[in-house]
């Protein structure tokens, strides 16, 4: 419920076929094969996952900006000899709002998770994410100022959703519909879009996250 998640849907040969890489849910269902990779100083990582039996390799990197935070390239790449259609939903789950003290999150989650407000601007897909109050144990007002923030490149027509409340409908097929308000939930950022890719071509986008 944590971290990255991506599920694919590919249509090859008249079916569509359910893809969750890095997941436990599916497996036997396919033969894939798992790698991890990082750089000589270790400030970069990538975990990668070949689907044989798609011939499909979906990645993705994390590396750590001084500017933007945390920045995530994720790519999808299509081995075989045929194009293929792909339906993607790819993002971050349980993003934490500013504000949110370890000793806090780990004693009071479910306190924590009541405060929690996701909003998503359609214009820029910006997702910001903040408490509606900040916690405390006194009765005083105390606005919550500051937020968190995910912003998106690469997918520049993919809807979005700031929770993980369409995940069950996307495995089953169904259509899932842009969020922009979210409360009492925990916060997430999913693109979701359509896509073809030739034999032998790729796809990449990024997620940025500015959380402290």
């Amino acid at each position: 419920i944590t971290g990255s998640k991506s599920i694919f849907r590919v249509l090859r040969g008249g079916k569509e076929l359910l893809w969750e890489p890095f997941s436990n849910r599916y497996e036997g269902l396919y033969r894939v094969r798992r790698n991890l990779y990082k750089n000589t100083y270790g400030n970069k990582i990538i975990f990668e996952e070949e689907n044989l039996d798609l011939d499909l390799v979906f990645s993705y990197q994390w590396n750590s900006s001084n500017r933007f935070g945390f920045v995530r390239k994720a790519k999808l790449a299509n081995r075989g000899g045929e194009e293929v259609s792909v339906r993607l939903l790819d993002g971050l789950q349980n993003l934490m709002p500013y504000g949110v003290t370890t000793e806090l999150q780990n004693t009071r989650s479910n306190l924590v998770d009541a405060y929690k407000k996701s909003e998503l601007l359609p214009d820029t897909g910006l997702g910001i994410y903040a408490l509606s109050a900040i916690i405390v144990d006194r009765a005083e007002p105390s606005e919550a100022l500051k937020c968190h923030t995910v912003w998106s490149a690469g997918l520049p027509a993919a809807r979005r959703l700031i929770c993980g409340r369409q995940l069950a409908a996307f495995r089953r097929g169904e259509e899932v519909q842009e969020e922009v308000d979210i409360r009492a939930e925990r916060g997430a950022y999913f693109l979701h879009d359509t896509c073809s890719l030739a034999a032998g071509a790729e796809l990449s986008w990024y997620l940025v996250a500015e959380v402290n």
